[in-house]
């Protein structure tokens, strides 16, 4: 059998064929993708999260799910955002506001909501160059981060997958 899609093609794809409008994007949160990195007291149970976003391309809007738990506090301003454009481990501004922080959420929760997008946002989402970052008192820059990429297993599955054909149809 010959495989022809590309590996990021795979899993940031539409959800189905009638859908072709349609990006979905499930990633973890964690405080290893912090920069600069958070602090935590000892033997402090670290937080963790998980970010479902879809784009829909032809409505021009970006909705999102996301579960956190175990903050050192509760969100606070700047709050939870979307980032963008930035590569995994860089920092680049503000582009969407999940929560400002004020009110403050609190430490394990959800956050959920849609926003419009412009040209230059939609490209750069879809290109994998924005982040999710969420803010404490503890962690003013950033306690919990995740890039706007597929999951890493989906991601790995997908080069396992794909990398025989990709191989092959370079020999071509």
């Amino acid at each position: 059998m010959r495989y022809s899609l590309p590996l990021v093609a795979l899993f940031v794809t539409p959800l189905f064929a009638g859908a072709a409008h349609l990006t979905q994007f499930d990633f973890p949160l964690s405080v290893e993708q912090t920069n600069p990195p958070a602090t935590f007291p000892d033997g402090a149970t670290l937080p963790s999260g998980m970010a479902s976003v879809l784009v829909d391309s032809d409505a021009m809007t970006i909705s999102w799910d996301v579960d956190y738990q175990d903050l050192t506090g509760p969100i606070v301003a700047p709050g939870a955002h979307f980032h963008g454009p930035a590569e995994i481990g860089s920092n680049a501004g503000v582009q969407i506001f999940l929560s400002d922080g004020d009110p403050a959420e609190p430490a394990s929760g959800n956050l959920s909501g849609m926003s419009p997008l412009t040209s230059d946002q939609l490209s750069d989402v879809l290109s994998g160059l924005w982040y999710l970052n969420i803010h404490t008192a503890a962690n003013g820059s950033g306690e919990l981060r995740g890039q706007v990429v597929p999951e890493p297993a989906a991601l790995a599955m997908a080069t396992v997958i794909s990398a025989p054909a990709l191989l092959r149809r370079r020999k071509c």
